[in-house]
């Protein structure tokens, strides 16, 4: 008791507690600036430690000395008489109060009003890009990040899958935290390959931090490094090598998504409040899943059905594996159409769709929050022409994944095919940013602002497309040149990027001769070849060739529905072709206007639909 007396008289008790309340105050201002000047985390743990040993140091100091008018002395060389610790106590009491008070408004304002869900944020943003209500700048409350193409080190250059693979499975896991705003796979992997700097970068995806790395592949042995970097000052905030087997592959996308939510600061809960973790299957069947995936993108017919093989044969090893199931039903839908360029299906069209429908809903079953499975249960029933179910199903997409730039995409072609403009605009803008080097969406926006009469900004954004990505729809920039009037301009993008990419030479040589370029080969055709064996409808109405039109119209028995193109001002004789409504009928786009009014172009008439009343006589 008389210890207990005598650390109370020195002011030892009140010295510990105002420590650890300027300790805690110390520790919660550097934690929260360190990030803001790109500085090493260690930073704050070396502090912590010297914090910790000053500690023991201060109670000691304390003991042994007193504060005095005349400055610091030892306790034993002052009087009874001398001793001032009572005044002192006052002090250190409203210190250490002070300390508390400011500490613990800190912790609050750290935990509460420094931290938003990016879901939440993104939510908020994407819907006021469809409202047009004003929006919170992107990054203003979560941290935003971009994860790049890790590059292939491995011998085996075949290994690149793998390399593809692990990177986008750290993204799809970084992706999941609430917390975190992460730029979308399409735009990340756009710079795959290209010397650009890493603020560049950055700056085209809107993003602070972006995340590289490398992969290298021998046998069952794995090495993955990976770096952190805060693109604003272009400084490393955290890099690790891992050297694992195969087998440890998702501990390793644990420790990274881990490493980076603490370098961040975030915590790694998904919208569901639950730790996201990387799933966890049989490594075989893991590596196999990442090949397939990765051919399946490059929409050849071999690399189809090779990707198909091969992913029944991961659901038949890992059958609770949901994510392998999403894709073969991606697969399945790919095989509808035999791949990019082919009209022949590597299985029949019905029966692609019924089994992209049950790994969809095998998926769902397995894991409800899955992303990709309403998109697959859209596009069946868009296929299937039913418009109303695909509106539905994609809107689901939004709701569940208002961060994911696809159901943004695939609605806004919906909405443009059916002849809403607007709509089809405020989608694909979200879209837009979401996915700004995505070439598919960015044609889709093009689209829209065509139709809209926009055709300067739409040829704009395709020249600037075709710039910088090789073997684009230079069809669709050929037709908005037409439109344009720009003749000489269309003359140029047929010889210099059509014809020398071999695309179509007998129907661009008869497009150039219509044109009267010099440089057209052999004789005027009449009337024009078809392209690729099907009807470009957009080249010969832009062309003028309404009897052609009309022709190869009734050789189709189709309209070029669903494609927004066809909602231009300067094809209004097109839409007045009641054969036009029947094709929308056939795709279950009338269904859509059942429901929500037909678009302004459109009116009622009986039981049926006229269009051609807002462009041009």
């Amino acid at each position: 008791m008389n210890l207990i007396k005598e650390l109370n008289r020195r002011n030892v008790t009140r010295v510990a507690l105002a420590y650890a309340a300027a300790s805690w105050v110390l520790i919660e201002v550097t934690s929260v600036v360190l990030p803001a000047f790109a500085a090493p985390e260690r930073i704050l743990r070396v502090l912590i430690i010297m914090l910790v040993i000053g500690f023991p140091l201060a109670l000691i100091f304390s003991w042994v000395y007193e504060l005095t008018p005349e400055g610091i002395k030892k306790e034993s060389d002052i009087g009874p008489e001398q001793s001032i610790t009572g005044h002192t106590a006052k002090k250190l009491n409203v210190v250490v109060i002070i300390l508390l008070l400011v500490a613990i408004g800190l912790f609050l304002l750290d935990r509460f009003a420094l931290e938003r869900p990016a879901a939440v944020q993104g939510a908020a943003t994407a819907q006021a890009e469809v409202t047009g209500r004003a929006a919170v700048p992107a990054g203003s409350f979560a941290p935003s990040l971009a994860v790049l193409a890790f590059e292939n080190m491995s011998a085996d250059a075949e290994n690149e899958y793998f390399a593809d693979g692990i990177s986008e499975e750290i993204l799809n896991l970084l992706a999941d935290i609430s917390t975190l705003s992460v730029a979308s796979r399409t735009s990340a992997f756009a710079f795959k390959g290209k010397d650009t700097p890493i603020p560049e970068i950055a700056a085209a995806l809107n993003v602070r931090y972006v995340l590289e790395g490398s992969v290298r592949k021998a046998g069952e042995q794995v090495r993955v490094t990976a770096q952190l970097i805060d693109a604003s000052t272009d400084r490393h905030l955290w890099s690790e090598t891992f050297d694992r087997t195969l087998n440890d592959i998702f501990t390793i996308q644990d420790e990274i998504a881990t490493s980076i939510g603490q370098a961040l600061q975030v915590k790694l809960l998904g919208d569901g409040g639950d730790q996201v973790k990387a799933d966890a299957v049989d490594p075989q069947a893991y590596a196999q899943f990442l090949e397939a995936r990765h051919l399946l993108r490059s929409r050849t017919r071999e690399n189809l059905r090779k990707a198909n093989e091969m992913l029944i044969k991961v659901v038949g090893a890992a059958p609770d594996f949901g994510r392998a199931h999403v894709v073969l039903g991606e697969a399945y839908l790919l095989n509808s159409t035999g791949g990019e360029g082919q009209r022949d299906s590597l299985l029949s069209r019905d029966l692609s769709l019924s089994q992209a429908h049950m790994h969809a809903e095998i998926a769902r079953m397995l894991n409800p929050s899955l992303g990709g499975i309403d998109l697959i249960i859209g596009a069946i029933a868009e296929e299937r022409g039913d418009a109303v179910a695909a509106m539905e199903a994609f809107t689901r997409a939004v709701e569940t994944e208002p961060s994911e730039p696809r159901p943004w995409h695939w609605r806004g072609n919906l909405y443009g095919g059916a002849g809403f403009t607007d709509e089809c605009l405020a989608d694909l803008e979200v879209a837009m940013r979401l996915d700004p080097e995505n070439v598919g969406v960015i044609y889709a926006q093009a689209a829209c602002k065509f139709t809209k009469g926009e055709l300067d900004s739409a040829l704009e954004q395709v020249r600037a497309a075709v710039a910088r990505v090789a073997n684009t729809n230079l069809g669709f920039v050929i037709v908005l040149e037409l439109a344009s009037g720009d003749t000489a301009a269309a003359i140029k993008t047929i010889e210099t990027l059509a014809l020398q990419q071999g695309e179509d030479r007998v129907f661009w040589n008869a497009v150039l001769e219509e044109l009267g370029s010099p440089q057209a080969e052999g004789s005027p055709r009449a009337p024009l070849p078809l392209r690729n064996g099907v009807p470009d409808y957009f080249i010969l109405l832009a062309l003028g060739h309404d009897e052609e039109y009309q022709r190869h119209f009734a050789m189709a028995n189709e309209a070029p529905a669903g494609r927004s193109l066809i909602w231009w001002s300067g094809f209004t004789d097109a839409r007045r072709d009641p054969r036009f409504v029947d094709s929308l009928a056939r795709l279950g786009i009338t269904g859509l206007w059942q429901l929500n009014g037909p678009p302004p172009d459109c009116r009622v008439q009986g039981e049926s639909y006229t269009c051609g009343h807002t462009g041009s006589p």
